[in-house]
C-alpha cells in the first residue's frame, strides 16, 4: 500500500522550489553582464540622492557616502575648541576613559592636540579601589556606600572612603564644572586606528559611558556638602550634573541622548532633595529658578532618529551592498527592539540573490520608515505622538514577522522587486531602534522636569505664606503661568496636602493611578511622585 504524502516534506519541497526559482530569476537578470572574477563583488548601483542615501556629501574615493564625516559635519556646526564642553570633559577624563586610548584623530577632529597619557585625570571608583587593599576586604559594602552616597545625605565619618575618593578627584571635578558652562557638546564619531573607516554601528562612545560616573561623583559630593550645611556648593554640583546631562544629550547618537536623560533624572532627584532639606527663602528660590531656566535646551529624540540612527542604517546597507560588511555583523550590532530571526534572510546576502537587490528601491523604502518616524516624534501633542508611536511599533512587528522563517524567502518569487523589498524590510526589522521605549524615556524626563518646576513653585508659595496651597490651581498665575496637566493622561496631576507637607504625582507610562507608588516603593508602582519632605 502506498504511504500518504508527508505534509511536512511537501511544504519543504515547495519551499526549496521557491528558493531555487528566486535564484534562477536573480541569475537570469545578470546573464547579460560580463563575467566577473570569482569572489569579486560588483559595485552596487546606488544613486546619491536625498531619497536614497539621504546624505549626498562628502563622498569617499570609491564614490560612496562618508557617513561618519557627514554626521560629524552636521553636529559640529558652529562648534569650536573654545565653546565645546567635550574638550574640557576629556581634559578631565583623560585620553583613555575606558582603558583604551582614543585615536589621535578624535582629538584633532575637536581642534585640539592629542592628550598626554598621564595627567590630573578623574580616577574612576573601581580603579581607585584597586589601589586601596583595605577596601577590598568587603568590596560589596564599599560599592553599596558609593551607591547610597548619591541618594541621601551622608557624612565623612559615615563614608570615609567615598570622601577620600572625592577629595582625590577635586581637580578633575572642577574641570567638569567648567566644561558644563560651555554651550556646545561635540564628541566626534571616529573609527579606530586599526580601522579608521569602520562602520558606524561599531563606533565606540567611551566618554559617553564614563559621563555616568562623573555624574554619580557629583551627586555623591552634593549629598556630602548638603549634610555639612554647604548649600551653595551642593547646589553648584547639582546644577553641574544637570547641565552635564543636557550637554551629553546634544551628541549625535541615541545612546548619548539616553545617557543624558538618565543623568538629568538623577539631577532632578537631587534637586528635589535639596529643596526638602534646605527650605530656601523666596530670594534664594528665585535665584535657583533662574539657573534652572538657563539650562542648555534638551535635545530632541526625533533629531537623533532622523539623522544618526538613519545614517547608521544607510551605512550598514551601503557596506553590505559592497561586500564590506557581513549580515551577521549587522545582526550582532543591531539595537532593534523586536530582534527578528535573520537566519534565513542571511542567505539573501550571498551570491546571485544579493547581487539582484536594487539598492535604490531598498533604500527609498527604508527612508520612508525613518521619515514617518521623525514626523511622528515631532508632533507637539505628546498623547497624539504616543498613540502614533504605538501604531508604528505594531507596523514594525508585522514587518519583523514577514522577515522570519520560510515565508521571507517565499516572498522572493516576485523576482528583483521582491528581493529588494525583502532586503529593505529585513534590515529595518534588525536596525530600527526600540522607538516606543525611547519615546517613553523622553516623556518621563519631561514630566520629571515639570514636577521639579511645580515643586519650586510650591516652595515659593510656602516661603510667602508659611503654608502649602490646598490645590495646585492656587499657584497660577503668580508662581506658574499655568499649572500643567499630567503629560501621560492629559488630566490634572494628583495633589494633596499632608500633615508635614504635600504629595503630587503623574500616572506615568501605564497611565493608571498607582496611588502615588513609584518604582522606588514596595509594592512598586509607575507613578512619577514628588513628596515634601522627601523621605
Amino acid at each position: 500500500m502506498t504511504n500518504p504524502p508527508n505534509p511536512h516534506c511537501w511544504r519543504l519541497s515547495v519551499f526549496l522550489i521557491a528558493v531555487l526559482a528566486s535564484i534562477a530569476i536573480a541569475q537570469a537578470d545578470q546573464k547579460a553582464e560580463p563575467a566577473k572574477p570569482k569572489g569579486a563583488v560588483p559595485p552596487p548601483k546606488i544613486t546619491i540622492s536625498k531619497e536614497t542615501t539621504w546624505a549626498t556629501e562628502p563622498l569617499k574615493a570609491d564614490g560612496t557616502v562618508d557617513y561618519l564625516e557627514a554626521v560629524n559635519r552636521r553636529f559640529s556646526k558652529d562648534v569650536t575648541p573654545e565653546n565645546n564642553a567635550c574638550v574640557l570633559l576629556y581634559q578631565a577624563m583623560g585620553p583613555s576613559p575606558e582603558g583604551k586610548r582614543q585615536p589621535d584623530v578624535f582629538f584633532r577632529r575637536m581642534g585640539i592636540e592629542p592628550l598626554p597619557d598621564e595627567g590630573p585625570y578623574f580616577q574612576y571608583f573601581g580603579k581607585w579601589l584597586r589601589e586601596h587593599p583595605d577596601a577590598q576586604k568587603d568590596i560589596n559594602a564599599v560599592n553599596d556606600m558609593q551607591s547610597k552616597s548619591g541618594e541621601r545625605l551622608w557624612t565623612k565619618a559615615e563614608f570615609p572612603l567615598i570622601a577620600e575618593w572625592l577629595q582625590r578627584n577635586e581637580v578633575p571635578l572642577r574641570t567638569i564644572e567648567l566644561a558644563t558652562e560651555r554651550p556646545k557638546y561635540f564628541s566626534p564619531l571616529v573609527g579606530s586606528d586599526a580601522e579608521p573607516d569602520g562602520a558606524m554601528i561599531a563606533v565606540l562612545l567611551p566618554g559617553v559611558q564614563r559621563s555616568r560616573e562623573l555624574a554619580r561623583a557629583l551627586a555623591s559630593r552634593a549629598m556630602w556638602e548638603l549634610a555639612e550645611g554647604s548649600q551653595v556648593d551642593a547646589w553648584r554640583d547639582l546644577m553641574t550634573m544637570h547641565r552635564l546631562g543636557r550637554l551629553v544629550g546634544q551628541g549625535p547618537t541615541l545612546i548619548e541622548y539616553l545617557v543624558g536623560v538618565a543623568i538629568e533624572s538623577i539631577a532632578i532627584k537631587g534637586e528635589l532633595l535639596f529643596l526638602s532639606e534646605t527650605k530656601p527663602s523666596a530670594k534664594m528660590l528665585a535665584m535657583y529658578r533662574k539657573q534652572l531656566d538657563r539650562l542648555p535646551p534638551r535635545a530632541s529624540v526625533a533629531d537623533k532618529l532622523d539623522s544618526c540612527e538613519r545614517v547608521m542604517f544607510l551605512d550598514c546597507a551601503q557596506r553590505l551592498a559592497r561586500g564590506q560588511m557581513k549580515w551577521q555583523e549587522i545582526a550582532n550590532g543591531a539595537n532593534g527592539a523586536e530582534g527578528g530571526d535573520s537566519s534565513l534572510i542571511e542567505k539573501l546576502a550571498e551570491g546571485a540573490i544579493m547581487q539582484s537587490v536594487d539598492w535604490d528601491v531598498a533604500l527609498k523604502s527604508a527612508n520612508k520608515w525613518y521619515d514617518r518616524l521623525a514626523a511622528t516624534l515631532r508632533k507637539p501633542d505628546y498623547r497624539e505622538r504616543t498613540a502614533e508611536v504605538k501604531q508604528f511599533n505594531e507596523d514594525v512587528k508585522k514587518l519583523v514577522e514577514k522577515s522570519r522563517g520560510p515565508q521571507a524567502l517565499l516572498s522572493l518569487l516576485g523576482g528583483k522587486p521582491a528581493i529588494s523589498q525583502t532586503m529593505s524590510d529585513a534590515l529595518i526589522a534588525l536596525l530600527l531602534p526600540a522607538v516606543q521605549q525611547v519615546g517613553l524615556a523622553e516623556g518621563r524626563v519631561i514630566q520629571r522636569m515639570r514636577n521639579l518646576e511645580l515643586a519650586f513653585a510650591l516652595a515659593a508659595y510656602r516661603a510667602d505664606r508659611d503654608a502649602y496651597p490646598d490645590s495646585l490651581e492656587s499657584l497660577s498665575p503668580k508662581y506658574v503661568a499655568e499649572v500643567p496637566n499630567d503629560l501621560f493622561t492629559g488630566q490634572p496631576l494628583k495633589y494633596a496636602k499632608t500633615a508635614e507637607g504635600y504629595r503630587f504625582y503623574s500616572f506615568g507610562d501605564n497611565e493608571k493611578d498607582d496611588e502615588g507608588r513609584s518604582h522606588d516603593d514596595n509594592p512598586r508602582g509607575d507613578d512619577l511622585v514628588v513628596r515634601m519632605p522627601v523621605k
